[in-house]
C-alpha cells in the first residue's frame, strides 16, 4: 500500500511545473502548462455560456472587450488573447477560469458607475490569470487529492480520506486572501498603466461594501439571517480590508498621464442603458407572485407572501419560515411517452403513492407523492410531484413540507392549486413579461434622488436600490447634470 502511495505522489509530482512569473516575481508551481490551461478554458467556456447564457447586446460586449483588451496589452501577458465576456446575469460578480477568459455579469455592470471602475475590475482579473492563480490552484487540488488518498490507503481509514476532502474543498474555495491582494495589486497596476484612474479601484471595493451593509440591513428588517457568507468557505478579503490596501497602492502612484487620468462615467453610463435590471426575458420575470416567461409563453402563480427564485435552471418558491418549499424545471418532452410514464421513469427507484392523471389549462400531466425524499425533514417526508406537457417541453413540479398530513406533504393543497395556476400567457400578459431596465438621465438642479425613487417599478426598497446603483447608498447627494440611473 505504502508503495502505491509513493507512485501516486511520484506520478503527481513528476507533471509539477516550477516556472518563473515575471508577474509575481515568484516560482509557479502548476502541473499544467500555459497552452494546456488555454485549451481548457475554451473548453469551460461552452459550459459556462450554457449554465449563464450571453448576454445579447453586442454593443456592450464589444465595449467591454475593447476597454479589457487595452488593459490586457499593459499586462504581463501583452500578446495573449484575451477573451472578455459579459453573462446574462443579475449577480455581482466577475470571475475568471484562466486561459485569458474573463468573465463579467451583468448584474456587475449595473452598480459600476464609470468606465474607471470596470478597468479596475477588468484588472483584477486579468491579474489573476498573469499570476496563474486559477492553474495554481488546480495543481493543488491535484496534490491534496493525491495526498488524502494517500493517508487513506496508508492508514485505512475512509473517515480520515473525508476529513482531508473536505479541507482541501476548503483551501480550493476562491483564491484565498493571499492571491485576491495580489490580483488587486496587479489590477492596479494594469489599469493605471492604461491610464485608467487609480482610485477606482477603490471605488469598485465602495460598491462591495454598499451591497454588503444594505443586505445587513435589509435582513435585520425581515427577520433573518444576512446573505453574507465569512465562514471557512470565504473566499475574498473583506471589501474594507480591499478598499484601505487599494488607496493604499493608489496613492503612490505617481505619475500623472498627460492628457489626466481616465474616468469616462459618460461612456460608462450610454453603454449600459436599457441594459436590463434583475432577471432578463430569457430568464423569465416574476411580477407579484406570479412568474412570466415571454418565450416559452407560460405563466404560473405561487402562494401569496412566498419568496420567489428566478434562477436560469428552476424556479424556487418558499415560505418565509422555509417550512414549505417549491421548485419548477423544465425539459424536452420525450417522444411516445406519456406523462404518466415519464414522471414514474424521472421516479424511478423511488416509493410512491396517489397516482393521478392530470389536465391543466388544456394541458395533459400525472401526479404522484413519493413517500419520502423531503429536503426539509432529512429526506423522510413525502414529496408532491407533477408533470405538464406543454408542446416538446415537460414541466416538472415539486413541493415539500417540513411536516407531513395522512402522507401528503402538509402544504400538499397549496402546491396542488399553484400547479392549477400553469397556463398560456395572454397576449395582454405579454408586456408583464419583459424586464425591468436601467435608464440613464441627468439630475436637473433641485432634483433629488427620492424623486426618482418614487417611479422606481420594484416593490421594496426602492431609494435604497437607486442609491446602491448610484454609488451613494446609505447617503448622498445629486449634482445638477449628474448622470443618473433609474429603473423603469
Amino acid at each position: 500500500m505504502i508503495r502505491k502511495l509513493a507512485v501516486a505522489l511520484v506520478a503527481a509530482l513528476a507533471v509539477v511545473s516550477c516556472a518563473s512569473n515575471p508577474a509575481t516575481g515568484g516560482r509557479n508551481v502548476v502541473v499544467t502548462s500555459a497552452e494546456s490551461e488555454r485549451e481548457q478554458a475554451r473548453r469551460y467556456y461552452e459550459q459556462i455560456i450554457r449554465f449563464y447564457g450571453l448576454y445579447e447586446d453586442q454593443a456592450l460586449q464589444d465595449y467591454v472587450q475593447r476597454v479589457g483588451e487595452q488593459i490586457a496589452r499593459n499586462s504581463h501577458l501583452p500578446d495573449w488573447d484575451f477573451k472578455f465576456v459579459v453573462l446574462d446575469d443579475e449577480s455581482v460578480n466577475a470571475f475568471t477560469t484562466g486561459g485569458g477568459y474573463v468573465y463579467v455579469h451583468r448584474g456587475l455592470l449595473a452598480y459600476l458607475n464609470s468606465e474607471a471602475e470596470l478597468a479596475a475590475v477588468i484588472g483584477h482579473e486579468i491579474g489573476h490569470v498573469t499570476a496563474r492563480h486559477p492553474a495554481r490552484r488546480q495543481t493543488r487540488g491535484i496534490l491534496a487529492s493525491v495526498l488524502a488518498t494517500g493517508a487513506a490507503i496508508a492508514t485505512g481509514s475512509q473517515a480520515i480520506a473525508q476529513l482531508a476532502n473536505i479541507g482541501a474543498t476548503a483551501w480550493l474555495q476562491g483564491y484565498g486572501r493571499e492571491n485576491e491582494m495580489e490580483a488587486d495589486r496587479l489590477g492596479l497596476e494594469y489599469a493605471t498603466k492604461t491610464g485608467y484612474k487609480p482610485e477606482a479601484m477603490v471605488d469598485v471595493f465602495r460598491v462591495f461594501k454598499a451591497q454588503e451593509t444594505f443586505e445587513i440591513n435589509r435582513a435585520r428588517e425581515e427577520g433573518r439571517e444576512p446573505m453574507i457568507y465569512h465562514g471557512i468557505f470565504s473566499s475574498h478579503p473583506a471589501p474594507d480590508d480591499r478598499a484601505i490596501q487599494a488607496a493604499k497602492a493608489a496613492a503612490k502612484v505617481e505619475e500623472t498621464p498627460a492628457t489626466g487620468w481616465i474616468e469616462n462615467r459618460e461612456g460608462y453610463m450610454k453603454a449600459i442603458d436599457g441594459l436590463p435590471y434583475g432577471s432578463s426575458r430569457a430568464q423569465g420575470i416574476v411580477r407579484d407572485n406570479r412568474f412570466y416567461h415571454a418565450d416559452m409563453g407560460i405563466t404560473m402563480a405561487f402562494p401569496r407572501g412566498w419568496t420567489i427564485e428566478n434562477h436560469r435552471d428552476r424556479i424556487l418558491a418558499y415560505t418565509k419560515t422555509k417550512d414549505a418549499i417549491m421548485q419548477v424545471t423544465a425539459e424536452r418532452r420525450p417522444e411516445k411517452e406519456s406523462p404518466r410514464e415519464f414522471l414514474l421513469k424521472k421516479l424511478r427507484g423511488a416509493s410512491f403513492t396517489r397516482g393521478e392523471e392530470l389536465t391543466v389549462n388544456g394541458m395533459e400531466g400525472y401526479a404522484v407523492i413519493t413517500r419520502n425524499g423531503s429536503p426539509l425533514d432529512g429526506g423522510a417526508g413525502p414529496v408532491r410531484w407533477a408533470v405538464l406537457y406543454r408542446g416538446q417541453s415537460a414541466f416538472i413540479f415539486g413541493g415539500a413540507s417540513r411536516s407531513a398530513s395522512s402522507g401528503r406533504p402538509a402544504d400538499d393543497g397549496l402546491f396542488m392549486s399553484a400547479i392549477q395556476t400553469f397556463r398560456d400567457l395572454r397576449p395582454s400578459e405579454y408586456p408583464l413579461a419583459q424586464p425591468y431596465r436601467i435608464k440613464v438621465v441627468q439630475a436637473t438642479p433641485g432634483m433629488r434622488l427620492e424623486d426618482y425613487a418614487k417611479n422606481v417599478p420594484v416593490e421594496k426598497y426602492k431609494l435604497e436600490e437607486l442609491q446602491l446603483l448610484n454609488g451613494i447608498y446609505p447617503k448622498g447627494e445629486l449634482k445638477p447634470g449628474q448622470y443618473v440611473k433609474i429603473i423603469e
